[in-house]
């Protein structure tokens, strides 16, 4: 059986887990998780699970993918279940905040979106125009607002007023 059959994981454990402190892997599971966009994480842990469900475990593989060394099937199938719970707990906290613009359309972290009202700063000498293009936005714990820069400004906008480019 080959890892390669598993995209998300692979790339799961060689660009997140291999860095990271193992003592730290649920937490850095459970962040990775939250970041990811919804599709990567269903595709995420549908392939754990299916991971999971197999009789034998590619263990050799994905232990040198995740830079983890396992003595054997059981260890293996333990740390993947902890890698699962920790999807799992991520999910059902609700840590996962769907932002979405005024169309009704999910803004992720990083993502270019347009002002579609004249918006006047406070606190600053000119407005945001309708039609401005804001880059690399970032999002917030509220789902109603992001942070962005424009002219080297740090501001906070409501989404209400923005519509993903």
């Amino acid at each position: 059986m080959s890892f390669s059959k598993y995209p998300k994981l692979q790339k799961f454990f060689s660009s997140v887990i291999v860095d990271s402190d193992q003592e730290k892997d649920e937490s850095t599971a459970q962040s990775y998780y939250e970041a990811a966009s919804e599709d990567d994480r269903t595709k995420l842990q549908g392939e754990l699970r299916t991971l999971l469900s197999q009789s034998e475990l590619p263990v050799e593989d994905f232990g040198s993918e995740a830079n983890r060394w396992f003595g054997g099937q059981e260890d293996a199938r333990e740390w993947l279940t902890t890698m699962l719970a920790s999807f799992d707990k991520a999910s059902a906290a609700g840590d996962v905040v769907t932002v979405l613009d005024s169309n009704g359309t999910p803004l992720l972290e990083g993502d270019s979106v347009t002002v579609i009202k004249d918006l006047k700063v406070k606190g600053g000498s000119s407005d945001l125009k309708r039609g401005t293009l804001v880059k690399k936005i970032h999002l917030t714990s509220d789902p109603k607002m992001i942070e962005c820069k424009v002219d080297g400004t740090v501001l906070v906008l409501k989404t209400e007023f923005l519509k993903k480019s």
